[in-house]
């Protein structure tokens, strides 16, 4: 059987038969994870036809409390060899491919978007993050709508951070300043469970300046 570089090393790394693989004998479960190595990169670039992909390692399931396998992979350009995940099991003898390289293509989006919501609502906004704990199939590609993922008519599992400007606060408690908050982003729709974090001026350390913290969550 023929078998790319990449492919010989995943394998290998899995494996003690690596001289066989090398000659592209494989066992009946070294096939299988070829095969669904394969199939995450052919999921990929059909769900992400803008980006090109690599696998580049694998965690299989057994031994763990996982009821699936766990492929890293990474977009061309990046060295980060692990940085995205896709998850595979099977489920009536058909594989099912999840991933979760939509963030990437939503994230500016949905930040551009709470950035307006922030600021509209007159909160002193010095940056925002957000990550997502789902993992999508074929139903959701490099078309996802990010405004549904915000407002929770897609659930990705939002996970929102909001940094504040403690010197330029209206509010005459941090606590009042995090409520009237709650409440704007819930007009807004925003969906998620949402961490506030005040600093104490705007150039202030994310980590070492902090002089309030709170979080609340939002469903839709």
């Amino acid at each position: 059987m023929e078998l790319t570089s990449s492919e010989i090393r995943i394998l290998s790394a899995l494996s003690f038969n690596s001289e066989e693989i090398q000659n592209g004998n494989l066992t009946d479960k070294e096939l299988s994870l070829l095969n669904e190595m394969r199939a995450v990169e052919k999921q990929l670039s059909f769900k992400y036809p803008s980006y090109t992909f690599e696998v580049t390692g694998c965690e299989p399931m057994e031994g763990t409390a996982r009821d699936y396998n766990e492929w890293f992979y990474r977009p061309a350009g990046s060295e980060n060899e692990s940085a995205y995940i896709a998850r595979t099991r099977m489920a009536d003898n058909v594989l099912l491919i999840t991933d979760d390289f939509y963030a990437v293509v939503i994230r500016d989006a949905i930040l551009s978007e709470l950035g307006k919501i922030v600021t509209g609502a007159g909160f002193p906004l010095i940056q925002s993050n957000i990550g997502f704990w789902e993992f999508f199939g074929k139903e959701y590609g490099e078309n996802l709508p990010p405004m549904d993922v915000l407002t929770g008519k897609i659930n990705a599992g939002n996970d929102i951070k909001l940094f504040l400007d403690g010197s330029n606060l209206k509010q005459s408690s941090y606590e009042t300043a995090v409520k009237e908050l709650e409440g704007s982003l819930k007009k807004s729709s925003v969906t998620g469970d949402i961490y506030v974090i005040i600093l104490k001026n705007a150039q202030g350390d994310p980590a070492k300046d902090r002089v309030y913290s709170d979080s609340f969550s939002l469903e839709r």
